[in-house]
């Protein structure tokens, strides 16, 4: 019989009443707005000749702006800041909407507010005094502005913003300065890493609530929304991604928003399927992903063999992480002990399917691993469907910087956070009518994602129970690797099995 609301949102209190609390109050400091502001100025001087460097935040790219003024509560309109050598002269520059936002946070950053009509949201009309970007870039930096420096890459800045920079410098004086500040950014203080545990706290504990309420009939998005209820009750205000839950086909987006679809029930075997959470405390963003089946006792030995081995490639690449933390190592070895990881069961993965599926299917499996495509790994790490650890911060994946990938020849810097997510897909990037060109018949996506923290040479694990050495730590909130004892009940924590 199928639970009721009341029913659900009883199981989302009994997690709540157990489950760790946070501090909604704690907050990053003027002090340390203003360092950051100082520290970033005096890296991009020495990096670039330039008069004023510009910032640029929106709804979609949400982390460079609120990390230097303050303003986590960015809403619809564009928004920039202005960086000079005075860190309390520079400040934010928004549209004639936005100011009103970005006033209610900007005093506690120690940074003034700059209207300008170049930052409006769309044609509309606002009885609001402005002035002209030149005007506010030559404010903040004390003088005139020759030289402009790019802190946030040209990727995601809107042509028409670039293009009133370049009026104001000429084209060939506006310049990328993106590296300083990102090494900046990447750097952790000890009040962002207590509040991405506490923004981890949560987006663990929301995860919970999600299998705790889940059962098959329900739409993705009646599932998302007892995560949101509870990230937003305990304090998070904002996301750093769209709360995910996809079933069937709907894996094959791996990262994709839940939707108005049901998740079924009553077929031959389970349905793989995913849950994604991530919630920010002041800007900064935690994470928290699990696959799960939808009926237990449907699942397949074959649907098993990818599970397990998802979940233990996680364990190995938790362990690389470890030990390149510890031994201050290059960071490209803990994606190259992903890979091999994969590899190493690539034949094992071709028996299966041919067992499973016929010679044909291993024969189309065996020539997708081992097509020579250029920079790209053969084996089965070709279908691992993103590089498996990235940077974090202000954003959950935007930072643009950090992440680990073959090419990253240094270690880590002494204090970051970084996402864990180690996955591997069924499917290629091609659609056929109205799904994905299949590669491994019947698997489409299975995810294991953790926050990870890194102080030192220490690593906690922010949002799962599997921590340094092979512990597992099963207090209240912290995630299983797997989670399909989870679903349906909020009894225990733990992980029965």
């Amino acid at each position: 019989m199928a639970q009721t609301f009341s029913d659900k949102c009883a199981k989302v209190a009994k997690i709540l009443q157990n489950g760790p609390r946070i501090d909604k109050t704690f907050a990053i400091s003027e002090s340390e707005f203003i360092s950051r502001r100082s520290r970033i100025w005096k890296a991009v001087a020495g990096f670039a000749d330039v008069d004023v460097a510009v910032a640029f935040s929106d709804e979609h790219y949400s982390g460079d702006v609120p990390y230097l003024g303050g303003n986590t509560n960015y809403s619809i309109e564009q928004v920039a800041f202005g960086l000079g050598p005075d860190p309390r002269r520079s400040g934010i520059i928004a549209g004639f909407e936005g100011v009103y936002i970005a006033g209610q946070l900007a005093a506690r950053a120690g940074v003034p507010v700059y209207p300008t009509e170049s930052l409006q949201l769309a044609d509309e009309k606002y009885p609001v005094e402005g002035f002209s970007l030149d005007e506010i870039l030559q404010r903040i930096a004390g003088r005139e502005v020759k030289r402009i420096g790019l802190l946030t890459p040209r990727e995601v800045i809107p042509a028409g913003v670039v293009s009133n920079l370049e009026a104001i410098a000429g084209p060939e004086r506006v310049v990328d300065v993106q590296l300083p500040f990102q090494k900046i950014k990447n750097l952790k203080s000890d009040d962002e890493m207590r509040l991405l545990k506490d923004a981890a706290t949560v987006t663990a504990l929301a995860l919970r609530a999600m299998l705790a309420v889940y059962e098959p009939g329900m739409d993705e998005t009646e599932v998302a929304a007892f995560g949101d209820l509870l990230a937003k009750w305990s304090g998070c205000e904002r996301k750093g991604f769209e709360t995910m839950v996809g079933c069937g086909d709907a894996c094959v987006t791996m990262i994709g928003p839940a939707l108005n679809r049901t998740i079924s029930s009553g077929a031959e075997r389970a349905e793989a399927m995913h849950m994604g959470t991530s919630y920010k405390r002041d800007g900064l963003t935690a994470c928290c992903r699990r696959s799960l089946f939808t009926e237990k006792p449907k699942i397949t030995p074959y649907q098993r063999y990818f599970q397990n081995m998802v979940q233990e490639a996680f364990r190995a690449g938790f362990d690389a992480y470890v030990r390149i933390s510890r031994e201050d190592a290059p960071a490209w070895q803990q994606e190259q002990a992903l890979i091999d990881f994969f590899n190493g069961r690539t034949d094992d993965t071709v028996e299966l399917v041919r067992s499973e599926y016929g010679g044909d299917a291993a024969a189309r499996l065996e020539q997708y691993l081992n097509e020579e495509i250029p920079s790209v790994v053969s084996g089965l790490a070709r279908l691992k469907p993103y590089t498996g650890t990235h940077n974090a911060g202000y954003t959950e994946c935007q930072e643009f910087y950090g992440a680990i990938t073959l090419e990253s020849r240094q270690p880590l810097d002494r204090q970051v956070v970084t996402m864990l997510d180690v996955a591997l897909r069924g499917r290629g990037s091609r659609w056929l009518g109205d799904r994905f060109e299949p590669i491994i018949p019947d698997f489409d996506y299975w995810v294991v994602e953790d926050t990870l923290g890194k102080t030192g040479s220490e690593v906690s694990n922010l949002t799962g129970q599997l921590k340094a050495d092979g512990r597992l730590d099963k207090s209240p909130g912290l995630i299983p690797i797997d989670v399909q004892d989870l679903a349906g009940h909020a009894d225990e924590f733990e992980n029965p099995s």
